[in-house]
C-alpha cells in the first residue's frame, strides 16, 4: 500500500468523525478543569479512547494518562500529546466557576482523540513500524501554586507542571520523539522561554492597628520586596525575554490588624537555563534581603515549571511540509521568533526530539477575558489531521524517517539528568 493510500486511510477516519471530534472540543469547553483537577476532562477523553479499543493508563501525573498503539513491527516509539487544563478568569464572559479555557486546551485534547481515530485506521495497513503513544499531560498552566504546593507536600507530585511530572514518573522513558498542537491563529512553532514559579512567605508580628509600634508589619516586607524586584528589572532591560510577574495572593485579613502573614505567587521566565538559574538567585536575594530590611521574616519555596523550549528543527520540517500538503498557500511560522511565553513541552524537547506546533481556530487575546474558538473546525481537526499523517511520515517505509530523528536523543540531556537538575531547582536534593 502507498503512502498516498495509508493517508486515505487516516483522513477518511478523521473527517468522518469531524462532528464528534469537534464536539469533544465543545464539551471540554462548557466544562473546564484547572490543573491536576481535570478529573472529569480526563474521564471523557479515557471514555473516547477506550471506545475506540484502547486499553488506556490512567492516574499519570494524577489526572494524565496514556494509551499506546503498537504497529507489530519494531521501530521508534513516537508521542502524540494533548493539553486538556484550564485558566483562572472570572471576568469571562463564559466562564465556569471563573475558570475558562482562555488557551484552547479543549481543542488540543479534541485534537489528540482525533488523531487516535485516524492513526487506528492508517496502523491496520500493515505499512506502519513502532508504536505511537497517545499522551493526555494534565497541568500545563502555571497557576494555583498553593494547592500545587500542597500536592507536593502530600507526596502526590514533585513538579507542578504536568508534563515535567509525568517524565518524572518516567512515563516517557521508552518514548523516542514527541510533538503536539495548540491552539493559535497560525501555523507553525516557536521556541519558548523556560521558566520558575515562586511562592513567598513574609511573617511578622500582629497587633492592633492602633499602636503599630507594638507589631511588625509583614506588608512593609512584601512592599520593599516589590519595589526591590521592580528595581533588579534594569539589570534585564535589555532583554526581550527575562520576565518576573507575579501577584499578592495572601494580603492580610481584617483592616484593623497589622498582618503578620503576607503571601505574593511569582514567576521568572528566561531563555536559558542558565540564565533563568541566574534570574532565580538573584531575584531570591532582593527578596529576602529586603524583608529583613522590614525586620520579617521570609521564607521562597521554588517550584521548577518549564525548561525552555528549543524545538527539533527536522521535526518541524517534517511537520511543515505535512501543513503544506493539507493545506497548500497557507503560511506555516517555520520558528522565525522566539517567544517569552512559556510551555512544559520544553521539559520533552529537553530529553528528546519534539515540537510544539500552532494550528489556527483562535479569535481575541490568549489568556484574555476576550478569547474564544471561533472555528472549532481548524482549532480540533486540522491538529488530528496534521498529527496523524506526521506520524505516517515518521513510520512508513521502515520508520525510516522517525528513526533519523529519534536518533537524536541519544546525544541529549538523559532523563536521569534532567530529574536530577529539576530537583536541584525545586530543593528536592537538600
Amino acid at each position: 500500500m502507498t503512502r498516498e493510500e495509508v493517508i486515505q486511510l487516516s483522513d477518511s477516519a478523521i473527517k468522518s468523525q469531524a462532528e464528534h471530534i469537534i464536539s469533544i472540543g465543545k464539551e471540554l469547553w462548557k466544562n473546564p478543569e484547572t490543573g491536576y483537577k481535570e478529573t472529569a476532562s480526563s474521564a471523557l477523553l479515557v471514555s473516547e479512547l477506550e471506545k475506540l479499543g484502547f486499553k488506556v493508563k490512567t492516574g499519570l501525573a494524577i489526572t494524565g494518562f496514556r494509551a499506546d498503539l503498537d504497529t507489530g513491527k519494531p521501530g521508534p516509539t513516537i508521542a502524540v500529546m494533548g493539553e486538556f487544563d484550564a485558566l483562572i478568569i472570572p471576568s469571562h464572559p463564559e466562564a465556569v466557576n471563573g475558570v475558562v479555557h482562555s488557551c484552547g486546551h479543549n481543542t488540543s485534547a479534541a485534537g489528540l482523540i482525533g488523531t487516535a481515530i485516524g492513526l487506528k485506521a492508517a496502523v491496520e495497513s500493515g505499512e506502519l513500524c513502532g508504536k505511537i503513544a497517545f499522551i493526555g499531560t494534565p497541568a500545563e498552566e502555571g497557576i494555583e501554586l498553593e494547592y500545587r504546593q500542597n500536592l507536593v507536600d502530600e507526596g502526590k507530585i514533585k513538579f507542578v507542571a504536568g508534563k515535567a511530572q509525568l517524565i518524572r514518573e518516567r512515563v516517557l522513558d521508552d518514548v523516542d520523539l514527541a510533538y503536539m498542537h495548540h491552539a493559535s491563529s497560525r501555523f507553525g512553532f516557536n521556541d519558548h522561554n523556560g521558566s520558575v514559579c515562586k511562592k513567598i512567605i513574609f511573617t511578622g508580628k500582629s497587633c492592633h492597628a492602633a499602636s503599630p509600634q507594638n507589631g511588625i508589619n509583614a506588608l512593609n516586607a512584601m512592599n520593599l520586596a516589590l519595589h526591590a524586584i521592580a528595581l533588579l528589572r534594569e539589570s534585564y532591560s535589555n532583554s526581550s525575554f527575562v520576565r518576573f510577574h507575579g501577584i499578592v495572593s495572601d494580603g492580610g485579613q481584617s483592616v484593623n490588624i497589622l498582618p503578620d502573614h503576607i503571601e505574593m505567587d511569582y514567576m521568572l521566565r528566561a531563555e536559558t537555563v542558565e540564565k533563568l538559574v541566574e534570574v532565580h538567585e538573584r531575584f531570591d536575594n532582593a527578596v529576602t534581603h529586603a524583608a529583613a530590611a522590614a525586620e520579617c521574616g521570609c521564607e521562597i519555596k521554588t517550584m521548577h515549571y518549564s525548561m525552555p523550549l528549543y524545538d527539533d528543527m527536522d521535526l518541524g520540517a517534517a511537520m511543515r511540509d505535512v501543513v503544506a500538503e493539507l493545506y497548500p498557500g497557507k503560511n506555516f511560522d517555520f520558528n522565525n521568533f522566539f517567544m517569552a511565553s512559556c510551555t512544559d513541552m520544553g521539559d520533552v524537547a529537553t530529553v528528546m526530539p519534539a515540537v510544539h506546533g500552532y494550528v489556527p481556530g483562535q479569535i481575541g487575546t490568549s489568556h484574555g477575558k476576550d478569547y474564544f474558538i471561533e472555528d472549532y473546525e481548524s482549532a480540533c481537526v486540522s491538529p488530528a489531521l496534521i498529527n496523524a499523517r506526521l506520524a505516517i511520515d515518521l513510520l512508513i517505509n521502515g520508520a525510516e524517517k522517525g528513526r533519523k530523528i529519534a536518533a537524536k536523543k541519544a546525544d541529549m540531556m538523559s532523563i536521569d539528568e534532567y530529574i536530577r537538575i529539576i530537583d536541584g531547582i525545586s530543593g528536592f536534593d537538600k
